[in-house]
């Protein structure tokens, strides 16, 4: 098994959201599966998020604070985290600006 990378959650915005997600879930003794069950979107998705390589879409936001009852942290901060990622592009340009990041992968 791999070593586990920590995320600097001093990095970024999305990066400090990534980090908190995954010590949310860990504490509440979840897997990435296990918080992902339910949505439309896999463990996968989730741990991109977590290493900040992804934007967190509303609706994941809102289903991760129903699972770890986190009391609306993450919708809270989904928006300061897509500001955040758009950076110097206009919104209608940053998913393909964030597959761009991710096609060296």
């Amino acid at each position: 098994m791999p070593a586990r990378k920590d995320v600097d959650g001093s990095a970024s915005v999305p990066a400090f959201y990534g980090a908190e997600l995954r010590w949310k879930r860990e504490a509440a003794g979840r897997t990435l599966q296990e918080t992902a069950h339910g949505s439309f979107f896999g463990p996968s998705y989730l741990s991109e998020i977590e290493h900040a390589r992804r934007r967190v879409p509303l609706e994941l936001a809102r289903h991760v604070d129903r699972v770890l009852e986190t009391d609306g942290f993450f919708e809270r901060r989904c928006e300061d985290v897509r500001k955040a990622r758009r950076g110097a592009h206009a919104a209608y340009f940053a998913p393909i600006a964030e597959a761009e990041t991710r096609s060296g992968d």
